[in-house]
C-alpha cells in the first residue's frame, strides 16, 4: 500500500556510512559485556532504588529477558558493510521478493509502461482540475487517472452493488506495489491497447480469476515486479526488508499485549500515527467512471459516463476533492497523474495520414494524365521525400497503414478541383507534415530528457560517498570536524 510522497515532498534514500564500523565479534543492543556469568554477581548487574530508598537487584525476569537479546543477536560478518553497500546487479533485483516504494513521478511511469510494452500510453502530472485550459493541453484520449494520498483507515467508503464484469481488476495483496496495481488496473481497462507479450500473457492468464488471487498472481510475478523494482538501490533493500521485520515484531507485540490483557494504544495516539502513501485509479469502463482501489474488495462506481466521453474527468473529479477535503488543512501532499495518449503516437499517426493524403493527391492526378506531374515535379519529390520519414525508426515507419481521411478524398475528388489547387494543396501538406516532425522532434527530446533523469535516479552513490568519507576520516578531517563542533 504505502508509497513515497510526489516530490518535492518524496523520502530522501539514506545511503552510505561515515566511517568502518569497529572490529567487534557481535553487534550489541546494550553495552553489557559478552561473556554471560554463571552465578549471579551484583558487581556485573545494576541495582534500582525502590521508593523506601532501600538498594534492590535487577529481577531474574529482566536479566532473562536481557540474555536472550543477547543471544538473539547475529553475528556481524566482517565484510557487512561492504555488502550493504554493493550496488545491485540484475539478478538481486529478480530474485528479491520485495517492492519498492515507489515515487509519484511520470518519468517513473512511463519507464515502467515501455518496460512493460505499452508504448503508446503517457503519464503526464495534472497541476489543477479547475482549470479547463489545463485539460484541454493534455493528448487525447485521456484513459485514467492516478492519485496519491496519504492513507487513512476510517477513511469514507464507498460501496455499491454495481456490475463490475466489464471491469479489469486486481487486489493489492502486498506492502509497495499500489503504483503499479494502480497503473495496471487502468492499462488493462483501454479498449484495443496493445499490450507488450509478457503482460498479455499475464492479462490472458488470470481473466478468469477473483480480484484478490488476480492481484496474488501480479504479486508474484517476476516480470512486472523486476519493472517495478528496476528504480531500486541496496539501500532501498535493506530498509524495505527492516520494515517489514518491524511490521511483523510490531504484529507480534500486539498479539502478546492482547493476550496479556494489556492496555493497546488510545484512539488518539492511533489517529496521530503516521501511515503511508496510496495509489488508487480512477478510470472509464463502458457507461461509467470508475473508482480502483486495490485494497478494497471491488471496483466502485461514481457515475455514468457524460455524453463527450472526453469530458470523464468532470464525473471523477468531485470524488477526487472529497477525498482531499477529509484532510482539511492538515495534508497538502497529494498527486495526480494522467495517463493519456502518447504525443509520439499522435504525432505519426498525424504524419502518417498527411502522407497519405499527399499519395492520393500524387494518384488522382496521375490518373488525369496532367502534365504537370511528372518525376520532377514538386508533388513527385514531395511525395518521396515525405515517405522516407528518417526521423521515425523503421519499426515506427508505417505509412501504408494509414489513409487519407475522406474530407480530404472528396476534395480531390471534385469534378472543379484544378491544378493550380493541387499545387496550394501540396504546399499545405508539405508544411503540415513538417510541423508534425518539428513536434515529434521535441516530444522525442522530452522522452529521451526523462529517461536520462530516470537513469541518474537508478545510480546508487553509496559506495562513493562511504569511500569519500573513510578518505576524511584517514586524513583526521572528521576528527577535527568532531573536536570543533563539540
Amino acid at each position: 500500500m504505502t508509497s513515497s510522497p510526489p516530490p518535492p515532498a518524496s523520502s530522501v534514500d539514506t545511503e552510505g556510512s561515515t566511517g568502518a564500523l569497529p572490529e567487534q565479534k557481535s553487534l550489541r543492543r546494550s553495552s553489557r559485556r559478552s561473556e554471560r556469568p554463571s552465578t549471579y554477581d551484583e558487581s556485573k548487574f545494576p541495582t534500582t532504588s525502590s521508593a523506601s530508598g532501600s538498594i534492590t537487584p535487577v529481577s531474574q525476569s529482566a536479566k532473562r529477558k536481557a540474555r536472550r537479546s543477547s543471544e538473539a543477536t547475529p553475528e556481524l560478518r566482517p565484510n557487512a558493510l561492504e555488502e550493504a553497500l554493493a550496488p545491485l546487479e540484475p539478478q538481486d533485483i529478480q530474485d528479491w521478493e520485495g517492492w519498492i516504494e515507489l515515487e509519484s513521478e511520470p518519468d517513473f511511469f512511463n519507464v515502467i509502461l515501455r518496460e512493460l510494452g505499452v508504448y503508446d500510453v503517457v503519464a503526464k502530472e495534472i497541476f489543477t482540475l479547475t482549470s479547463s485550459s489545463h485539460l484541454a493541453s493534455f493528448p487525447k484520449p485521456i484513459h485514467g487517472l492516478i492519485f496519491l494520498f496519504q492513507f487513512q483507515p476510517n477513511m469514507t467508503e464507498h460501496e455499491n452493488d454495481a456490475d463490475t464484469s466489464d471491469v479489469w481488476f486486481a487486489n493489492q495483496t502486498t506492502s509497495n506495489a499500489c503504483a503499479t496495481v494502480a497503473l495496471l488496473n487502468i492499462v488493462m481497462n483501454i479498449p484495443d491497447i496493445c499490450l507488450g507479450e509478457e503482460l498479455r500473457d499475464f492479462k490472458e492468464s488470470t481473466k478468469d480469476l477473483g480480484t484478490a488471487l488476480r492481484g496474488h498472481e501480479l504479486s508474484k510475478n517476476q516480470f512486472i515486479r523486476t519493472i517495478h523494482n528496476s528504480f531500486t538501490r541496496r539501500m532501498d533493500h535493506l530498509n524495505a526488508d527492516l520494515a517489514l521485520d518491524n511490521e511483523i515484531s510490531d504484529a507480534a507485540t500486539k498479539k502478546r499485549r492482547i493476550n496479556g490483557k494489556g492496555k493497546g494504544r488510545s484512539k488518539k495516539a492511533a489517529e496521530d500515527s503516521n501511515f503511508g502513501f496510496h495509489f488508487i485509479a480512477y478510470v472509464p469502463v463502458g457507461d461509467a467512471v470508475w473508482e480502483l482501489d486495490g485494497l478494497k474488495s471491488k471496483p466502485s462506481k461514481i457515475g455514468p459516463m457524460p455524453s463527450d466521453p472526453n469530458d470523464w474527468i468532470s464525473i471523477a473529479q468531485p470524488r477526487i476533492e472529497a477525498v482531499m477535503a477529509q484532510y482539511e488543512d492538515a495534508q497538502l501532499m497529494f498527486n495526480l497523474l494522467a495517463l493519456c495518449k502518447s504525443p509520439l503516437a499522435l504525432s505519426r499517426q498525424k504524419y502518417f495520414r498527411t502522407v497519405a493524403s499527399l499519395n492520393y493527391l500524387k494518384e488522382q492526378m496521375m490518373r488525369q494524365n496532367d502534365p504537370a506531374v511528372n518525376e520532377n515535379s514538386m508533388l513527385m519529390k514531395a511525395a518521396r521525400e515525405l515517405s522516407k520519414a528518417p526521423e521515425f525508426g523503421p519499426e515506427e515507419l508505417d505509412i501504408t497503414s494509414a489513409e487519407a481521411p475522406e474530407s480530404f478524398k472528396a476534395k480531390v475528388d471534385d469534378p472543379e478541383f484544378t491544378e493550380h489547387d493541387a499545387q496550394a494543396l501540396c504546399l499545405q501538406l508539405i508544411d503540415e507534415a513538417n510541423a508534425v516532425l518539428r513536434d515529434y522532434s521535441v516530444e522525442k527530446a522530452e522522452v529521451e530528457g526523462g529517461e536520462d533523469r530516470v537513469s541518474m535516479r537508478k545510480k546508487d552513490y553509496g559506495p562513493a560517498l562511504h569511500k569519500w568519507v573513510q578518505k576524511l576520516a584517514a586524513k583526521g578531517v572528521l576528527e577535527d570536524i568532531i573536536t570543533t563542533c563539540s
